[in-house]
């Protein structure tokens, strides 16, 4: 949970410095192409791929509401809100990036121990330009469950092996992203008896915030 905050606050001041989201800062691209695009992003370590696709994206003047994501782990499900949060993010295209920080909340709407971080390139964004990989870790109580091939967790043990944790297919639909994955339990790996499990996640952003 320590990395989720400091994330999310680091997030929140260099946002406030560029004065906002990165697609409003350029020229207007061309209207994507109504056909949904698939595509397979390499990752850095060139070991395991993950699905990604891409479809046209909605106008923003629709956002409202909260921000919300629903990730499932194993046979665990978990629900994720930016409504009365100090602390959130929702950014559908943030330098290229769909970015999602939220806090979590129980099945009636109040709040919870925990978090989700969702990290999803859209086509054509270099990972290595913006030090990021499709990723999802999720904060539960005092559990961590990461989906990131690139996270340190893998310097840090020899018993992870490529496709026990990463994120196996994402779509970005406008302003929802959702896709599966592979998760494995941080504390499992320190203890070392790796548990992982499969999962899909979702989360849709409402009125965009960074803070």
């Amino acid at each position: 949970m320590k990395r989720f905050w400091t994330y999310s606050i680091a997030v929140a001041l260099v946002v406030a410095g560029c004065g906002g989201d990165a697609a409003n800062d350029g020229p207007v691209d061309d209207a994507p192409s109504a056909t949904t695009e698939l595509v397979t992003t390499q990752p850095p370590q060139g070991e395991t791929n993950s699905e990604t696709t891409i479809a046209p994206a909605d106008d923003d003047s629709d956002a409202s509401g909260p921000s919300s994501a629903t990730v499932t782990v194993g046979d665990q499900t978990y629900h994720f809100s930016s409504e009365g949060a100090v602390v959130a993010q929702c950014l559908t295209d943030f330098f290229g990036v769909f970015s999602v920080q939220l806090l979590r909340v129980d099945e009636s709407g109040a709040s919870a121990d925990g978090g989700v971080r969702i990290v999803a390139l859209h086509e054509g964004t270099d990972p290595a330009v913006v030090d990021e990989v499709n990723s999802i870790e999720v904060s539960v109580d005092d559990e961590d469950w990461i989906a990131d091939e690139a996270d340190s967790i893998f310097t840090a043990s020899d018993l992870l092996e490529p496709g026990m944790s990463q994120v196996d297919s994402v779509e970005i639909d406008g302003r929802t992203v959702r896709g599966t994955a592979t998760f494995v339990r941080e504390n499992s790996v320190y203890a070392g008896d790796v548990e992982t499990a499969t999962g899909t996640f979702e989360a849709t952003c409402g009125e965009e915030r960074t803070s």
